[in-house]
């Protein structure tokens, strides 16, 4: 069958034939996967970064964002039943270090990743344990509820309900927020970013007229006349960049949370003494909390509601031109049908 996968030492991927997995563990499924979305992690491996090249052995099949039907389950599995659709966690922890035993599995000491650690979801078949399926009736949509709840994460660890909220990045986690921390009760959200296409999207998400602006407006300026000079309560810093970062505690009123998500490619400049003199509560997310986001998140997110963050589908053969535009910021959410 076929699967994307990472096979040179170089920017790029490729199509490549890989095995069907023949035998099923008495606790696995066997999914047929029908939708997998590309993720900024994707990206970093496409591109073939630094961090890339640190964290992935090639060859690797990538993809940890997906959905599919269940067509066989061992013979211990009773939380799934063939036929079903399914969306996959993608993080895969040992279930036996200190971390896993304290409801703490998403950073598992031993944790592998789906698509970067072990073989991932690029492909047609998969054979995955069946505590990471989570059934659902959202269509091939459901590939992109892995991310969403990013986002959710986010919400849960931080009340944002009449708050003075600002998201810094116009990826599809920003968005995400953007449009259920309006749900969510947000007094005011400002949304910062810089691709006009993605600014564009989040007018259309923009339901009760908060702020959508772009770096190069004064930022600052408009945030401080707009809270009457308190400054933000909440920022989430989604981009991973040294301007962002810098940026978020500036806009942070004292004694703001500051959530973040962003992951930086290098080291960066900070003033630590700002962080400390404004008491400012760090938040970091990493990943979902296994399984309370996923639950949090199924209990409010509503089937029409996940449509609206997918901008494209492709054909599987047609990966090359879903990655050009997400590298040039021209879509959002992509979906390859498998």
């Amino acid at each position: 069958m076929k699967a994307i996968a990472k096979v040179r030492n170089d920017r790029g991927l490729e199509i490549i034939e890989s095995s069907y997995p023949n035998i099923l563990p008495d606790d696995y499924v066997l999914v047929r996967v029908d939708g997998v979305s590309i993720c900024g992690t994707d990206l970093h491996i496409y591109e073939w970064d630094e961090w890339a090249k640190n964290r992935i052995k090639i060859p690797r099949i990538i993809g940890h964002e997906g959905t599919g039907i269940v067509e066989e389950i061992g013979k211990n599995v009773k939380n799934v039943r063939a036929g079903q659709r399914i969306s996959f966690e993608s993080h895969l922890p040992c279930l036996n270090c200190y971390q896993c035993k304290t409801g703490k599995m998403h950073i598992c000491l031993n944790l592998n990743v789906l698509g970067i650690d072990i073989d991932g979801l690029f492909r047609k078949y998969v054979s995955v344990p069946s505590f990471i399926v989570i059934p659902n009736d959202f269509g091939i949509e459901a590939a992109i509820l892995e991310p969403m709840g990013n986002a959710f994460h986010c919400l849960h660890r931080v009340n944002v309900s009449g708050k003075f909220v600002g998201i810094l990045g116009d990826g599809p986690i920003a968005l995400f927020l953007f449009y259920f921390a309006q749900k969510f009760g947000a007094s005011k959200i400002f949304l910062i970013g810089a691709s006009s296409y993605r600014i564009e999207l989040a007018y259309k998400l923009n339901k009760f007229n908060h702020y959508v602006l772009h770096y190069r407006e004064p930022v600052e300026d408009i945030i401080k006349k707009e809270t009457d000079g308190r400054m933000l309560d909440v920022v989430f810093e989604m981009a991973g960049v040294n301007q962002t970062v810098n940026m978020g505690l500036d806009l942070l009123g004292m004694g703001g949370k500051f959530v973040a998500f962003g992951i930086l490619p290098n080291t960066i400049n900070l003033d630590y003494n700002k962080i400390i003199f404004k008491a400012i509560d760090i938040v970091s997310i990493n990943g979902r909390v296994m399984f309370d986001t996923w639950y949090f998140m199924m209990n409010i997110v509503k089937k029409e509601e996940i449509g609206m963050f997918v901008t494209h589908y492709f054909d599987f053969d047609e990966y090359q031109e879903a990655f050009r535009l997400l590298i040039n910021r021209q879509a959002l959410k992509v979906i390859l049908k498998v």
